[in-house]
């Protein structure tokens, strides 16, 4: 009877499971809706108030006022750029990275442009700070459309994320010159001394390029999230086309500084960075720009090298310790593996398990080599742990298994908890060669073997019945590699 209770209970629970799937709760769905409406129809409200400032106009010039709203928005901007960014390098999705660039480039030259607030802290207008925001607006334009097609070719992304320090360098360094530029008196663009610019010359045509671009990539977004709608997608929607409508008041509004006009184009760039912040804020804390990540960061095909380690008898080992010495234990040994793979051999610390340890190589598609790094992070990993071995005899002794092929990358979960593991038989005959391989030895697999350079000292392994695979395998007892030029 208990068991018949158990069943009708997992079934009824399974049946309340699909209804709540075919059903979302309403009161989240509906704001949902009504935050998504709100963030799309918002920009329109800026669209009206610059086509009616021929007739409201007043005049309000407040330097404190402006130093202080414009550097805080402009380092709320560069804030979320950077942790923008941040979750681009952990996820390698490029399509959050080049929004992160968008972010920090609009932040960037808007607090230049608040550092350059007249009797603040330089005296008088000075041109290029003045200009400092159009321009940023269309460095950020460009990076704003590069997101928004950065899916066009399988080949595009994996080529942004290698050069993501050279691109964000670029920008820091543009900053950079810009602020000298400006500081020393030299008008960066002859004949413009002020943000707007109506009736021509090259900040104009600049001005109406970096709207096209947003606009452009406003609807490239809308195009991509209209079938799974969320609100932080909507919120970067909203974003553009503010910015879009700001770089059009650059262009009309001409000479009309600290009037309305001036203040609303200025404002919008303000709410488009409000919009952004709260949206991300509503997001969930650990993974906040995962609805803009790539189909290719959720799941991708990649051929890769794991790396897997184990301590021998490492439960008989803290059955005998006291529980601060298998800690210390723990903490010696993982706190040499973690700089000696990731910083030295290029390798990404997938996770640990107790006293266990797996690291994948090539996880971007930038390492040809991959296979001879983990062979030699696996071997510099023993000498080095046999070294902190010989001052602690009665600790536990490594082994280590490598395998490389092709595996799957995947996001598994939801709020709560996101993971991104590799998956595959690849993974899971790593990991039966690590369970094969002897204390203080490294055991590879065949395909890790022939992508080895040549002059590897091996011994082999022929015909290794493996748990759970029906054919025997092929495998090498690593013992040296040819030294490197």
């Amino acid at each position: 009877m208990d068991h018949l209770d158990i069943r009708q209970h997992t079934h009824g629970d399974a049946r309340a499971d699909s209804a709540a799937r075919a059903h979302p709760r309403p009161r989240r769905l509906g704001a949902a809706l009504i935050g998504g409406a709100v963030l799309v129809t918002l920009p329109l409200v800026g669209l009206v108030s610059l086509l009616l400032q021929s007739r409201l106009d007043p005049h309000f010039e407040n330097y404190r006022f402006h130093f202080l709203v414009f550097g805080f928005v402009g380092a709320l901007a560069f804030v979320l750029g950077y942790a923008a960014g941040e979750a681009a390098n952990r996820r390698h999705d490029a399509r959050v990275f080049l929004l992160s660039l968008a972010f920090m480039a609009t932040g960037g030259f808007l607090g230049l442009h608040a550092l350059g607030t007249p009797d603040i802290l330089f005296s008088g207008d000075r041109p290029g700070f003045q200009v400092a925001i159009p321009i940023g607006l269309m460095v950020s334009a460009v990076f704003a459309a590069g997101s928004a097609f950065v899916d066009i070719r399988p080949s595009i992304a994996p080529a942004v994320i290698r050069r993501r320090t050279l691109l964000r360098a670029a920008v820091l360094i543009s900053m950079g010159a810009w602020f000298v530029l400006a500081a020393t008196g030299m008008p960066p663009l002859r004949g413009e001394t002020d943000e707007a610019a109506s009736g021509g010359g090259l900040l104009a045509a600049t001005a109406i390029a970096g709207a096209v671009l947003y606009a452009v990539g406003a609807m490239r977004y809308r195009r991509l999230y209209r079938h799974r709608w969320s609100t932080l997608p909507a919120a970067v929607i909203a974003c553009f086309v503010l910015l879009s409508e700001a770089l059009i008041g650059v262009a009309v509004t001409g000479e009309r500084k600290w009037h309305a006009s001036w203040w609303e184009w200025h404002g919008l760039i303000i709410t488009a960075y409000l919009v952004i912040g709260l949206a991300v804020r509503r997001e969930w804390r650990d993974e906040r720009f995962r609805y803009l990540y790539l189909p290719t960061t959720r799941e991708r095909r990649q051929v890769i090298s794991v790396l897997f380690g184990d301590l021998v008898d490492f439960t008989g080992f803290a059955e005998r310790a006291r529980p601060n010495e298998v800690a210390a234990a723990l903490n010696a040994y993982w706190s040499t593996a973690a700089p000696l793979i990731t910083r030295r051999f290029g390798g990404e610390l997938e996770k640990f398990v107790g006293d266990g340890v797996l690291a994948v190589f090539n996880s971007r598609g930038d390492q040809p080599d991959h296979a001879e790094r983990a062979a030699r992070a696996a071997l510099e990993l023993q000498r080095e742990l046999a070294a902190l071995g010989e001052r602690h005899p009665d600790w536990p002794l490594l082994r280590v298994g490598v395998n490389s092929g092709e595996a799957v990358m995947r996001e598994i979960g939801g709020p709560g908890h996101v993971a991104y593991p590799v998956v595959g038989d690849t993974v899971n005959t790593g990991a039966r060669l690590e369970q094969l391989a002897p204390a203080r030895g490294v055991l590879i697999g065949e395909s890790t073997y022939r992508g080895l350079p040549p002059g590897a000292v091996v011994a082999p392994r022929i015909g290794l019945r493996v748990k759970g695979k029906a054919e025997p395998l092929d495998a090498y007892l690593l013992l040296a590699l040819p030294q490197t030029a």
